[in-house]
């Protein structure tokens, strides 16, 4: 059992602790050697120099690179070295905030100093995974971009991945947090000059872009993927392999810190915007639950692709896009795919179970797979989850006339159709109405056993889970591309990538040409016809 300490004794402590505090605050390598045992290599020693001399800076270098953790050390140490100031760490989720925050927890409970260095309100320690703050009165706190900020004021503002978050809400809400130049009990000598630092890659959209050229923000040195090879900090192989698994533009935006835009069918840059409003709304991802229904907001609809005649091996899966429409906008709830090869009655539970989770409307797959379909069907009949029996269509039999009645639809994804719904989804993310929910897109970087520091001994990870859905998703959205039909006459659609695929795609054009047509019946053409005589037409009566 830990001895009861005085306030007294904890003063003395405090006081002892900031001495040390101070002892190399002009020294960032030294400091943060000597307070929390981190040796900073000699680039994030570079950009602490150029921090200290520009109060608004931006950092877009390659991913692992140890961008956002020298951006934490820095506010860390400045918290440390100045009295009142309050650090506000902002990401598109607060949960991401709080991860960025766990550098400067992690750093002052392996740091004795920083530790004796922690304030004390009714003898409770003021430190926690979300917060926490010094015996100088410094604080830091973590936000989500959607989070309530009203009476809040920062100093400092931590800002990570600046083009997955509404332009809007940064600038009129966040930004603004930074201009009280007072804090109440604080001493009038006390300075509270703004800083912002912003780290992020570029992701398509124009919210970083537009920053760096208002000319208010210095770019640090970019730490490039080659750049990072050389200093030791990661790893080749590895990074060699994402080279041939990203699209090319993805691959020169993240890992060599240019901002290019691909424009393929559907542009990147309104596929950014998706994510943005879907993080504005506070969407989240569904998916099945036990015993639980899918509580609709619209008309939602399925999109299927079946397995088995893509162009690759990564583009013979089979998958499924779940949308719904919200007013003006549509929204993609549930994503998921099954591997190449997998046995149809395994799918076939699969689709009845998602429907009787999320009772769509409408529903549309893809003809390659109508055995399957008509499985599906069938099941859906006897457990009463549609009123519709195929069986009682058109004599029961299987054909392109028959199938439009379906309760789950075939349709052949090829010629005018293929056309007609791939420009539907291209309308929706180009209109800006599209909403794709939040989700970790960094997850198959982060999970790598890619060390980018291998001094720190404790580095955030991040499981790659249900993500890889959902990073797979948006990569094949903006995956493909329209080459003119050697016939002259609708034009076909084929992957600028062809180890992306394209599954999610087809899946997303079928589920967004449901919502379009309604599931609406083929109506036969109705042919009109009159008898004439010959004097009538000779024009004799």
């Amino acid at each position: 059992m830990n001895a009861r300490v005085s306030s007294a004794d904890r003063i003395r402590v405090s006081h002892r602790a900031e001495a040390e505090v101070l002892r190399y605050k002009d020294d960032h390598a030294m400091w943060h050697k000597h307070v929390h045992g981190v040796d900073l290599d000699p680039m994030q020693i570079l950009k602490c120099i150029e921090m200290d001399n520009h109060h608004n800076t931006i950092d877009v270098s390659c991913r692992r690179t140890g961008k956002t953790a020298v951006k934490e050390m820095y506010a860390l140490k400045h918290n440390a070295c100045n009295p009142y100031q309050e650090v506000g760490i902002v990401a598109p989720r607060q949960q991401q905030s709080q991860t960025n925050l766990t550098y400067h927890v992690d750093a002052i409970r392996r740091s004795p100093i920083l530790r004796g260095y922690i304030a004390h309100k009714s003898g409770r320690e003021q430190l926690s995974d979300t917060k926490y703050q010094f015996f100088n009165g410094s604080k830091a706190s973590a936000y989500g971009i959607m989070s309530q900020i009203d009476g809040d004021a920062i100093s400092f503002a931590s800002i990570e991945e600046v083009d997955d978050m509404p332009a809007d809400r940064l600038l009129s809400r966040f930004m603004p947090m930074l201009g009280s130049a007072r804090r109440l009990g604080a001493p009038r000598e006390a300075s509270f000059k703004p800083q912002v630092r912003i780290t992020g890659v570029f992701k398509g959209a124009d919210l970083l872009q537009s920053l760096i050229d208002s000319k208010q923000y210095h770019l640090l040195p970019i730490v490039n993927v080659y750049l990072g090879i050389e200093l030791g900090i990661l790893n080749e192989a590895f990074m060699l392999e994402m080279r041939a698994q990203l699209p090319e533009g993805e691959y020169i935006r993240q890992f060599l810190g240019k901002n290019v835009r691909a424009q393929n069918h559907i542009w990147e840059k309104y596929i950014a915007l998706a994510k943005s409003v879907g993080i504005q709304a506070k969407l989240e991802a569904a998916g099945p639950l036990p015993d639980k229904r899918y509580k609709k907001r619209g008309l939602v609809s399925f999109g299927y692709d079946h397995t088995g005649h893509g162009e690759s091996l990564s583009a013979s899966k089979s998958a499924l896009v779940v949308a719904e429409q919200m007013g003006n906008f549509v929204t993609f709830p549930f994503v998921k795919s099954w591997p190449a090869g997998t046995d149809d009655n395994v799918i076939r539970r699969d689709l009845v179970g998602l429907w009787r989770y999320f009772m769509p409307e409408y529903a549309i797959g893809d003809a390659y797979g109508v055995g399957m379909l008509t499985s599906v069907n069938d099941d859906l009949f006897r457990e009463g989850l549609t009123h519709i029996d195929r069986r009682t269509i058109g004599d029961g039999d299987s054909n392109a006339s028959t199938w439009q009645q379906w309760a789950f639809a075939p349709i052949r994804f090829e010629g005018m159709t293929k056309h007609s719904m791939a420009s539907s989804l291209r309308a929706v993310f180009h209109n800006r109405q599209a909403a794709i929910p939040p989700y970790d897109d960094d997850g198959d970087i982060l999970g790598a056993q890619v060390q980018p520091n291998p001094n720190w001994k404790q580095e955030l990870r991040a499981e790659a889970g249900d993500a890889q859905e959902w990073r797979t998703f948006v990569r094949q959205l903006g995956n493909i591309k329209q080459v003119p039909n050697s016939s002259g006459s609708y034009p076909s659609y084929k992957m600028v990538n062809i180890k992306l695929g394209d599954d999610f795609f087809d899946a997303a054009c079928a589920a967004v040409w449901a919502l379009t047509t309604r599931g609406a019946e083929h109506v036969p053409t109705i042919v009109s016809s009159r008898t004439q005589t010959r004097e009538q037409l000779l024009g004799m009566r």
